[in-house]
């Protein structure tokens, strides 16, 4: 190609492909001289100068993609077959490389013709046999023969094989090779009926669903092949659709649901959000009925299907109104859940529930449920609604005795702010003495000493206690990339290398398969590359890892400072606080400038274009620059948006009666914080907080307070305290 390799490596890796759109695809293979990884993401890159971008845009977000290279004209033998070839050559990588290579090739190679589907396997059979022999490069051999229509071949491929290849390929390509090979034996409708109904649907059941056609009938029956279908009509949300199925599965084969446990989730869904809930409910508590009574010769496994029919049960009967059945359904579903998290899901339903019909009673219920709890960061939600509740109506002795109840729960978060809560109702004369489990000062530092708890509630304990919050050890620092990252980490860090960071986070699927520093590393890659939102994201899901230490370096990656001279600049001039509005901006869109909510807020500092026309013309007419261009004003630009939104929070400030309640008002609307405000005048602002009607604006103020404390310490040289007191002034 006329380069060296370290010069086509670097091209490569600032996003420059135009050395290789005008050669022919034979010619891609030497691209894996640069590095066996470097084919695939030299595809990607591929893929996306031709518009072949993810569905939701994401590689708009990768500055090397956008503007940075001239487009230049497409090759004529078309980029898909470059970029074909490109992950053919992928194929002599390892691990997740190989393994993503081969599902991008998957797609082209089932609808090619024979002839050109001959012609891969041609290619594919002179790579070396580590290559040939490979789980995934295996699954597209057997679809080259298929396509080629050399059956026995294909169905010897995969036989003895019990593992699970290509999430699903090879048993499509196995049975059906064995059908069209005239091998379809006894137990082969059994095997495709497991195919098809043991497993989520995916790419590897569309597909032999569309290939088998009318057959499908014809060889499972009209019962099961009525499931299958069923089945696709939910992955599809055509619940009404697939109920329809489902019943005709259950006309004629009633025991599928049975054998094939997943079926009864479905089913479960089905009739809770498509019609005949009473039909459902009833057949669901007929099955559990008959299931108590269930032949120990059966080969089912009872206990997981009694859990699914009662759970679901307990869906129907409470989207149905029916509190007091529901309750009772959950609760004898707990008996059977599989594991904790099921377990929560049903202490969740009783305990919400209960909340709903009967708030006063949830403490009740508590104290029977808690001991059973899983993971009690599952209950947040609920525990949050009832300290309000208890708050609003000054019932200060049973939020002591709820205190009791979680003290020692592992959610520090909860414990914080019951122990705040209750510590402050006691200062203020709400709570007597006597009433109270300890001394308010006792409350505040258990609180404070919350470490996993949330920085809000610890860092107004310390500023009650005259203490310093000091959220990470000053010189610990976290290590850099290490020499022992896994395969699937390198895989997602090697898009950062070759500038498709925009693409990475849709790869990384389960995040607890990483260790912290491998997840601390990608967050690093995340934020180099301006995508905040999703660096926010990893960080979050390592930092509440048990025994996980927080350095600095995490929290500077939790609190970023993007577009550090808009907003500092826009601070200086409004007299807002550079920690304050760098809170606010984080919180409100995670610096994702063209977020948009659902209510229609556009922007940065998530503005309603209503509102943002307002403060345009409080700018104009003071002689500030003009924002508005044809009668509208691009909220999506980064400049505007943080001028617009710092002269709205300023605004807020100057009308209401502190930073929080303009920070209250800036989320819920300055009327209704004036209304709550008028309902509770007595109360100090931070136990007003607590009584605030909407879910979403108490905690609003929170995160906003919290991210400002940790901003402020960070990178302004305050204590945390400094920083709340001077909100809540």
């Amino acid at each position: 190609m006329g380069l060296s390799r370290n010069e086509a490596g670097r091209r490569l890796k600032e996003g420059d492909i135009d050395f290789i759109l005008d050669k022919a695809p034979y010619r891609m293979e030497e691209i894996g001289l640069i590095h066996p990884s470097a084919p695939y993401y030299a595809g990607m890159l591929v893929k996306a100068r031709a518009g072949e971008l993810p569905a939701d845009g994401a590689l708009l977000a990768t500055p090397t993609l956008v503007g940075k290279f001239p487009a230049q004209a497409l090759p004529e033998h078309g980029t898909q077959a470059l970029a074909e070839a490109l992950f053919e050559a992928a194929l002599d990588g390892k691990g997740k490389i190989q393994r993503e290579a081969a599902r991008e090739l998957m797609g082209p190679l089932l609808a090619k013709d024979p002839g050109a589907a001959g012609s891969f396997l041609d290619r594919l059979e002179q790579r070396p046999p580590s290559v040939l022999l490979a789980p995934d490069v295996l699954v597209l051999r057997g679809a080259a023969l298929y396509k080629l229509g050399r059956y026995d071949e294909a169905a010897a491929l995969f036989e003895g094989r019990d593992g699970d290849e290509g999430a699903g390929w090879d048993r499509a390509f196995a049975l059906l090779s064995a059908l069209e090979a005239k091998n379809w034996g006894a137990g082969a409708k059994e095997e495709l009926t497991t195919f098809f109904l043991s497993r989520a649907p995916g790419e590897a059941q569309q597909w032999a669903q569309g290939e088998l056609g009318d057959r499908l009938q014809e060889l499972l029956g009209p019962a099961r092949a009525a499931a299958v279908r069923g089945r696709f009509a939910l992955a599809g949300w055509a619940y009404g659709q697939g109920l329809g199925y489902f019943r005709e599965a259950l006309a004629g084969e009633e025991d599928l649901f049975f054998r094939y446990p997943d079926m009864l989730g479905d089913l479960g869904r089905a009739f809770l959000y498509g019609p005949g809930r009473s039909q459902g409910l009833e057949l669901l508590l007929g099955w559990d009925r008959s299931l108590r009574e269930a032949s120990a010769g059966k080969d089912w496994d009872i206990r997981g299907l009694r859990y699914r029919i009662l759970y679901y049960a307990g869906r129907i009967q409470r989207q149905s109104g029916q509190y007091a059945d529901a309750a009772k359904s959950f609760d004898s579903a707990l008996e059977f859940a599989p594991d904790g998290l099921q377990r929560d899901a049903c202490i969740w339903y009783i305990l919400s529930m209960g909340f709903q019909e009967q708030p006063g009673e949830t403490v009740a219920l508590l104290r029977k449920y808690l001991p059973r709890w899983h993971s009690p960061v599952y209950f947040e939600d609920i525990m949050d609604r009832l300290a309000r509740y208890l708050t609003v109506n000054r019932r200060w002795d049973t939020l002591a005795e709820l205190f009791s109840l979680i003290r020692d729960s592992r959610d520090g978060g909860t414990v914080a702010k019951y122990a705040y809560i209750l510590g402050r109702a006691l200062s203020e004369g709400f709570l007597p003495a006597a009433s109270a489990p300890m001394k308010a000062e006792e409350l505040f530092r258990i609180a404070f000493e919350q470490e996993k708890g949330s920085f809000y509630y610890r860092a107004l304990a310390a500023s009650r206690l005259g203490r310093t919050t000091v959220p990470v050890p000053e010189k610990a620092e976290a290590p850099g990339k290490g020499p022992d990252f896994g395969e699937d980490a390198e895989f997602i860090l090697g898009f950062f290398e070759y500038g498709l960071g925009g693409l990475a986070f849709s790869y990384l699927g389960d995040t607890t398969e990483f260790s912290p520093e491998e997840l601390r590393a990608m967050a690093g890659a995340f934020a180099g590359a301006g995508l905040w939102a999703e660096s926010i994201r990893v960080v979050s899901a390592y930092m509440g890892r048990e025994d996980f230490g927080v350095t600095r370096q995490d929290l500077e990656l939790y609190y970023p400072r993007a577009f550090t001279d808009m907003v500092e600049t826009r601070a200086k001039e409004t007299e807002i606080p550079a920690e304050l509005l760098f809170a606010l901006v984080r919180t409100e869109s995670a610096f994702v400038p063209e977020i948009r909510s659902q209510a229609g807020a556009v922007g940065l500092t998530q503005l309603m274009p209503a509102t943002a026309l307002d403060m345009a013309g409080r700018i104009r007419r003071q002689g500030g620059t003009d924002y508005l261009e044809e009668g509208k004003i691009n909220l999506e630009d980064p400049k505007t948006n943080i001028h617009l939104g710092a002269v709205y929070l300023a605004y807020l400030e100057d009308r209401m009666e502190s930073p929080m309640f303009a920070l209250l008002a800036y989320n819920g609307g300055m009327g209704r914080v004036r209304n709550w405000r008028r309902s509770a005048p007595a109360l100090p602002g931070d136990l007003f907080l607590e009584t605030i009607e909407y879910p979403e604006t108490r905690e609003y103020g929170r995160k906003v307070l919290a991210a400002a404390a940790a901003y402020g310490y960070l990178y302004y040289g305050m204590t945390m305290e400094a920083v709340v007191a001077d909100i809540y002034r």
